[in-house]
C-alpha cells in the first residue's frame, strides 16, 4: 500500500524504522564530539517501552499497548513467530485491526480488534496450520482465517465474534459470544459453552466437528455439501426459521448426529431437504410452530437415516403453510415425505399436544422400528405402528 504523505514524518514512521532513525542521529552527535581514541558508549538494550505502537507497526517481540491505535490500513502486523500482543483494555482499529502472515504462536489478549475487518491469520497451505490463540478480546468485525488453528475464548478468558470466515482451518470457540455469519470451509470446528445471537453457522465440506452445550438464539445450523461426521449435543437451538437446514447428499453411512438438544420455538427444527446421512436421536421438540422434524427427499439412495427416541411436545400448533414437494401440508412432530429407497427409521419417539400427528409418513417411505408413542398417519399404513 503506498506510504500516504502524512505518513512522511519521523513521528509516523512504522516503529522499528523510527526506533532507527533515533539511533542513527543519537551515534552521529556522539561521533561529532568524540575525539581520537575516545571510548564509545555501549548501546543501550531495546526494551517493550522503548517505543509506543503506531499504525503499520511490525511486531516482532511481546508488547503491551499503551494507547488506542486507529487506522486506515492495516494496524499491526505480526512478524515473528511465539508474540503476544497484550491490548491492555484498548482497541485497534484497521483494515485489518490486526495481520498475522504465517506467523505460528501468536496471543492476543485484553481489548477490542475491529474497523473493517478485525483479523486477518494466513498460513502457508505447503505446512501445517498456524496455532493462533485469542482470549478476553472483542472481535468488532469479521475475521478470516486460512490454513490456521484458532482458539478463541479458552473459557473464562472469553471472547466476542462479529463473524467467522475460515479456509482449510481448525476453529474453536470456547465461552464466546457470537454474531453474524460463523462459516467453516474445508474446515472442523468446535464451539462450546458459547451464545451464538441473529446469525448462522455454516458448514461446506467441513467434518468432524463438535458443537455442545451451547445456545442458539436465531442462529440457524445449515449444514451442506458433504459435510459429515458432525456431532451437536447439549444446545438450545430456539426462535430461528428453521433450527437446523440441511441440503445436499452425504456419503453413505456417513452421518452428522444430532442429540440430546432442547430445539423449541422455531418454526421448524430439524429440517432436511434431498439429503442422506442423519442421525436424530434424544432431543426434546418443543413448540415449533410448523413441525419438529421435516424431512422432504427425493433422492434414491441407499442411507442411515435414524430417528429415535425424540419427545416432541406442542409442535405444529401455528403452522405457517409449508407445503412438502407433493403439496401435503406440514404440521406435527415428524413429517416424512420421501422414496422408498430412501426410508427413514423410526423408533422409540414419543409426543402429546401436537397439532397434527406424531408422525406423518405415507406408507413405504419408512421402517418401523417400533415404540413409537403417538397419533401417526395417514391411515391405513401398514408400515408404521404408533401406540
Amino acid at each position: 500500500m503506498p506510504e500516504r504523505k502524512s505518513d512522511y514524518g519521523p513521528a509516523r514512521l512504522p516503529g522499528a524504522v523510527r526506533t532507527a532513525a533515533v539511533l542513527v542521529g543519537a551515534l552521529s552527535a556522539v561521533l561529532a564530539t568524540a575525539g581520537p581514541g575516545v571510548a564509545l558508549p555501549a548501546p543501550a538494550p531495546a526494551t517493550a517501552a522503548a517505543a509506543a505502537a503506531q499504525c503499520g507497526d511490525v511486531v516482532t517481540a511481546n508488547l503491551v499497548l499503551t494507547a488506542d491505535l486507529v487506522c486506515q490500513g492495516t494496524g499491526l502486523t505480526i512478524g515473528a513467530d511465539n508474540v503476544t500482543v497484550d491490548l491492555a483494555g484498548h482497541t485497534v482499529s484497521g483494515a485489518p485491526a490486526v495481520q498475522i502472515p504465517d506467523r505460528r504462536g501468536t496471543t492476543l489478549v485484553n481489548g477490542t480488534l475491529t474497523g473493517s475487518q478485525s483479523l486477518i491469520a494466513a498460513g502457508s497451505q505447503l505446512i501445517s496450520p498456524i496455532p493462533l490463540t485469542v482470549s478476553g478480546v472483542r472481535l468488532g468485525a469479521q475475521t478470516k482465517l486460512t490454513n490456521a488453528s484458532a482458539v478463541l475464548g479458552q473459557g473464562s478468558g472469553g471472547c466476542t465474534v462479529n463473524g467467522i470466515r475460515a479456509q482449510d482451518s481448525w476453529v474453536t470457540l470456547d465461552g464466546c459470544e457470537a454474531r453474524d455469519q460463523l462459516y467453516l470451509r474445508q474446515s472442523t470446528g468446535t464451539v462450546r459453552a458459547s451464545k451464538l445471537t441473529s446469525g448462522s453457522l455454516r458448514l461446506e465440506q467441513s467434518s468432524r466437528g463438535r458443537y455442545e452445550n451451547n445456545v442458539f438464539d436465531d442462529f440457524t445450523v445449515l449444514l451442506y455439501d458433504m459435510s459429515r461426521e458432525n456431532v451437536f449435543t447439549g444446545n438450545v437451538l430456539k426462535n430461528a426459521e428453521s433450527a437446523f437446514y440441511t441440503a445436499m447428499p452425504q456419503s453413505p453411512n456417513v452421518t452428522n448426529t444430532i442429540q440430546d438438544n432442547d430445539i423449541r420455538n422455531n418454526d421448524i427444527g430439524f429440517e432436511a431437504d434431498d439429503v442422506t446421512g442423519f442421525t436424530i436421536k434424544g432431543n426434546r421438540f418443543t413448540s415449533n410452530r410448523t413441525a419438529g422434524v421435516l424431512v422432504d427427499n427425493g433422492i434414491r439412495r441407499a442411507n442411515s437415516e435414524w430417528i429415535s427416541g425424540n419427545v416432541f411436545t406442542g409442535n405444529g400448533l401455528r403452522p405457517s403453510g409449508v407445503k412438502d414437494r407433493d403439496g401435503n401440508p406440514v404440521a406435527g412432530g415428524v413429517h416424512v415425505r420421501t422414496v422408498p429407497e430412501s426410508r427413514i427409521n423410526l423408533s422409540g419417539n414419543v409426543g402429546r399436544f401436537n397439532g397434527g400427528y406424531l408422525i406423518w409418513a405415507p406408507a413405504g417411505q419408512v421402517v418401523d422400528g417400533g415404540g413409537n408413542k403417538g397419533p401417526c398417519g395417514p391411515v391405513p399404513n401398514p408400515d408404521l405402528t404408533c401406540l
